[in-house]
């Protein structure tokens, strides 16, 4: 008995180490499984451990009775075991970090192979009429490429997707690549999408030397079935330029204009047209959720419908804003509409109007400053671009967007501003839970409205930039996104009083963009600043030290460190791929900072410990032990 009394005291001691519990300081993923092992290792021999004892006791005294403490502990140990199986289960599947969240400044995993197709999306004519022809031209062996047009908002992405992962599993094809293109195609990007749905592999950096690579990587697969889809294309594109070559694959091509399926060559062209009547109705009726015994709504939700041109994406958008209203709601929504005045938008066809009234409509009735602020944000990334939930935190944090106490209570709240604007079809799923893509069509949508509402602003980077930007009235946005794909200059300085925001992107990685010593005079009301392929001075952002409380720089040259500290408001720093030696004496002076993140480099523990309000570290710490700090 008195050994079983000697175990039961042991009991919390022994839960205690074997628990992985949450630090406070993520550091390496892989340290913290390697860490997750070990605990059940030391749990596992724990536990055989007190059976042999208990065993031994049993044969000593036949009428033992074993403590209640020792039989909670050992059913606790059983818990426990399946608790760490359940999670290396999900470690195993995903690569997942703990609690579902690891942070995508740093690291990117492509999850899921399969693609997302929409619910109700087959169930058409219209639809299978072009479903069915594209396969039927799919399956003919003289069939090189297949071209799919029709109008923005119609539905081509998502039927391209449909018919490749119908063909896929019907071992039509053995695997299908996929690639958005854009109206300014980035070849790199595309040939970087191609491989990774393929499940090839890049390591080259320049556009040519990727093209020749892939280029092999296709003829190694001649024995191979593939369908490479190429999502919105706006001109002629050279498929030897992306690596492409001719006899390897066939082609599923879709775009808006009937004449770039004419300079590919397409074998066959084939029109998605709008839903009619009965379908748009049909559609608007699921995704407002009405009740087909509402009679109320009969009639009310079938002029809506109208309005909406039988696009889906219109129809989308426009049912889940209406969902749960009442009729007197239903004919107020119908009398905007009908009232829409878009007739002015630059480079937009009347064919392409409906769609951009409907969904403005759509951006009007969204609930909350905060989830109108999300969705034009989201317009100052590129096209098709994936955007990174950990981005936008930092624009929630530095935006205050919420009345928040902790990072990881900002982060909660924006994820639920992003379920409501998925829900309203203003967002995309993805195949990565940590990102989200906004529809070409939508960010056009949203850049207009926040030209219009002078919020945001997104341009090319270019010669002139300034004038121009005098020309435009941007000294009253809170928001610029500039972004170049060429050897370009930033102008010495822009004068925007009221930015609050500025992203400047190069995605050539050959080039970066220089960022001039006083660019940033005449922009100290800034609150969140990303440069992305840039060359700077942090000297430069000491304008910025009165407000500046997210910095994000990725692939930068950076110089002048010690100027970090002068920025005492900042709450995030994210330093990738930039090249820093972070300052010893920095968390005596960024007494604020809550999240800072660094790959480049390691940081002293007792550095760390001088950031008083510092909940989330993301990086390499030195001299753990050596310095006393281990545990």
């Amino acid at each position: 008995m008195e050994i079983l009394a000697g175990i039961a005291s042991k009991l919390g001691e022994l839960l205690v180490d074997a628990t992985v519990k949450q630090a406070r300081y993520l550091f390496c993923f892989n340290s913290i499984v390697k860490e997750l092992e070990d605990k059940e290792t030391n749990l596992k021999e724990a536990q055989d451990g007190i059976h042999e004892r208990v065993e031994q006791e049993r044969q000593i005294h036949r009428a033992i009775d074993i403590e209640k403490d020792v039989e909670k502990w050992l059913a606790d140990v059983v818990k426990e075991m399946a608790d760490v199986q359940t999670l290396k289960t999900k470690i195993a599947e995903k690569k997942s970090c703990f609690n579902g969240w690891c942070p995508n400044w740093g690291f990117r995993y492509w999850m899921d192979k399969e693609m997302h197709i929409p619910r109700f999306f087959s169930s058409f004519e219209t639809t299978k009429s072009a479903c069915n022809q594209i396969t039927e031209a799919l399956k003919k062996g003289s069939t090189k490429m297949v071209g799919l047009h029709g109008l923005g908002g119609v539905g081509k992405t998502t039927l391209a997707k449909f018919v490749g992962n119908q063909l896929r599993q019907e071992k039509i094809f053995d695997e299908v690549g996929i690639a958005t293109v854009s109206q300014d195609p980035d070849i790199i990007n595309v040939q970087s999408e191609l491989v990774k749905w393929l499940g090839w592999e890049l390591k080259e950096k320049d556009e040519e030397e990727r093209a020749d690579r892939l280029r092999l990587m296709f003829s190694e697969s001649k024995g191979r079935k593939i369908l490479i889809i190429l999502d919105d294309v706006w001109k002629e594109l050279d498929l030897e330029t992306v690596g492409i070559p001719a006899n390897c694959c066939k082609i599923l091509l879709t775009t808006r204009l009937q004449q770039v399926c004419d300079r590919m060559g397409c074998d066959t062209r084939i029109k998605l047209d709008a839903l009619d009547q009965a379908e748009g109705l049909d559609l608007l009726r699921e995704h407002a959720g009405i009740d087909v015994a509402d009679t109320t709504l009969t009639d009310v939700s079938k002029r809506v419908a109208d309005e909406c041109k039988g696009l889906p994406l219109a129809i989308k958008v426009v049912g889940s804003a209406l969902t749960g209203r009442n009729a007197d709601e239903w004919n107020v929504a119908l009398d905007k509409l009908q009232n829409a005045k878009l007739d002015k938008i630059e480079g937009i066809d009347k064919d392409s109007l409906g769609v951009y009234g409907c969904l403005k409509f759509s951006y009007d009735y969204l609930n909350g400053e905060d989830s109108r602020s999300c969705f034009l944000l989201c317009s100052l990334f590129p096209e098709d671009y994936k955007i990174d939930l950990e981005d936008l935190l930092g624009y929630a944090v530095g935006l205050v967007w919420y009345q928040a106490e902790s990072i990881e209570k900002a982060r909660s709240l924006l994820r639920g501003t992003i379920k409501g604007l998925k829900d309203s079809s203003l967002l995309l799923d993805i195949d990565d839970d940590g990102f989200v893509k906004m529809h070409d069509i939508v960010r056009d949508v949203a850049i207009w409205i926040g030209k219009v509402e002078k919020k945001y602003f997104t341009s090319k980077v270019g010669i002139g930039l300034a004038e121009w930007a005098v020309e435009e009235g941007l000294e009253q946005y809170r928001g610029i996104s500039l972004v170049g794909n060429e050897k370009v200059e930033l102008p010495s300085g822009l004068v925007c009083p009221s930015l609050h925001i500025l992203r400047l992107e190069n995605t050539l990685y050959g080039n970066k963009l220089q960022v001039p010593e006083h660019f940033f005079k005449e922009m100290s009301a800034l609150k969140v600043v990303t440069i992305i392929g840039g060359v700077l001075s942090v000297k430069s952002l000491q304008f910025l030290a009165n407000n500046l409380r997210v910095l994000q720089l990725i692939r930068c040259d950076v110089s002048d460190a010690s100027f970090l500290g002068k920025l005492k408001r900042l709450q995030i720093l994210c330093l990738q791929r930039s090249a820093i030696e972070i300052p010893n004496g920095l968390g005596d002076e960024l007494s604020r900072l809550k999240l800072l993140y660094i790959d480049t480099c390691s940081i002293s523990p007792i550095t760390i410990n001088k950031f008083p309000q510092l909940e989330e570290f993301y990086g390499v710490i030195k001299n753990w032990e050596v310095e006393g700090m281990s545990s």
